[in-house]
């Protein structure tokens, strides 16, 4: 499969070693650590709205 970006902190990502998921309106979004998905699910259009260069870091 191919590589997913982290919406989070933009890392690419192979879906199949994501440490965790989540659906967001119909969509899955992959993460590479916890916190990732603890911040998308936060607030997920902050991220699905981000510039490029807005990432952060871990």
């Amino acid at each position: 499969m191919e590589k997913v970006k982290d919406p989070v902190c933009g890392m690419m990502i192979d879906p199949q070693s994501a440490v965790a998921t989540s659906e967001y309106k119909g969509k899955t979004y992959y993460f590479c650590a916890r916190g990732c998905k603890v911040a998308f699910d936060r607030d997920p259009e902050k991220y699905l709205k981000a510039r490029p260069g807005s990432e952060h870091e871990h």
